[in-house]
This record gives C-alpha cells, structure tokens and sequence, in this order.
C-alpha cells in the first residue's frame, strides 16, 4: 500500500507524490530479494510511478503503464481541476478545494458501479469501507501534476521493455496521456495497445481478461529479454587457420 493510501483523506493530504515513489521503491527493493526479474506495472498515477523506477533503477525488467494518469483531462472530471493552478501558487488552499467522485467511477461494467455506490454510500454514514476514498482533493492533485513533471523529464531514461495499455472509452484520462507517455519512453522495445468497451479501472472493468492476458504476455517478453542480455556471449573457441 502506498504512503497515504487506503486510509482517510487527512492521511492521504499529509502525503506529498516523493512518499509515494519512496513507498514504490521500498516495494522494489523487498521483490528483488526474492526474485530474479522484476516486472513493475501500476494503474493511474501508478504508471508514473512504474515509469519513475524504471528509469532509476536497471533492476527493473519492465513495465506496464495502464490508464497512465499524467493529468486528468477526461469528461467526468468536474470543474474543480481549473482551481489546480491557484493551488500551486497558494498550497495550502488545495485542501479546500475537491470533488466527490460519481457515476460511473471510471467504470463500464455496471455491476461494480454497484457495488462502489453502496460503499460510498456507507462511508457517508460513517461506516468503514474498503474500496477507500471517493473525493479527490485539488491538493492530491497538484501532488500527482508535480509527479508528472518529474516523469517526463525521466521518461527518457528508461531502458527497459515498456507496454502502454489505456481505454478508448477512459472518461477520468484520455488516450492523449496513453499518447505522450509512449512518445517521451526512451526505450525502443515499446509497444501500445489501445481498448474499446471499457473504462478508466481497466484491471477491474469489462475488458480485464484481455489486459492481464497482454500484461502475462508482455511480461514473458520482458524477462526473456532480460535473460538474453544476461546471459554470457557465446566463447569463440577459435580453430585452425
């Protein structure tokens, strides 16, 4: 979980965007005790975060940005965003300024729209719930604005195998991010695939199946790549002249 996250606003507007790429690398560097290749994916603001250790770090053999969130830009977002310059001038205002999200919470799939309503439902009773918050603070935002400028500066440092996977349909971020954050990736081992019938939540949305199928898929890629630099050059035992 990272830094701030999972918890309750007060928590989250006590983080700034460097705990939570602090919190990505001490992750990092638990999984590369264990294991002998490390792919990194994240959703949203968590593909920054993908990007970030990527382009720091060559233990990184991959990694897959899905709905990559370098800012938010998509129809269901309200008018608050247009209070994000004003935060950056005047920090402590961005904790006045937010949105609840709603309908349809970056989701197609009906179901899970559901679901979230109940849950918010009984966070505003109150009550304890686990699929975490559901207003957007113009202070987490300006975090995620300051994170993406440091993304795009470092997105030409990565080396490694990147796959960039967003929603046609994405009403929380366009395919514009999907777009810029494929163009500025160093690497030339890069590849975009883009998804109809589906939402911003794409790993729990209507299309799900089909992008773990192609986050597996690239992933055997990446480690084989991985494995083939690896691995010694083949010794020229010479032979008579």
């Amino acid at each position: 979980m990272l830094p701030g996250h999972g918890a309750t606003q007060r928590e989250l507007l006590a983080t700034r965007w460097r705990d939570w790429l602090a919190g990505a690398r001490r992750g990092l560097e638990v999984l590369t005790r264990d294991c002998d290749h490390v792919l990194v994916a994240g959703l949203s603001m968590g593909a920054l975060l993908a990007v970030m250790l990527a382009a720091e770090d060559c233990r990184v053999c991959g990694i897959a940005l899905l709905s990559t969130t370098l800012r938010y830009d998509g129809r269901s977002i309200p008018a608050a965003r247009i209070f994000l310059p004003l935060a950056h001038a005047f920090p402590f205002l961005g904790r006045f300024f937010y949105w609840n999200e709603a309908p349809p919470y970056g989701l197609r799939d009906v179901r899970l729209q559901r679901v979230i309503l109940r849950a918010v439902n009984a966070a505003k009773r109150g009550q304890n719930t686990q699929y975490g918050l559901f207003r957007t603070s113009v202070s987490s935002v300006r975090q995620l604005d300051l994170l993406a400028r440091r993304t795009r500066r470092q997105a030409r440092n990565v080396a490694c195998p990147a796959l960039v996977v967003h929603s046609l349909e994405d009403t929380v971020t366009t395919t514009a991010n999907a777009t810029e954050i494929f163009t500025l990736l160093g690497t030339d081992d890069k590849r975009m695939v883009l998804l109809g019938g589906c939402d911003h939540v794409i790993t729990l949305d209507l299309r799900r199946d089909a992008v773990a199928r192609h986050v597996v898929e690239f992933g055997e890629h990446a480690v084989q790549s991985a494995s083939e630099a690896a691995a010694p050059p083949p010794q020229d035992r010479g032979g008579p002249a």
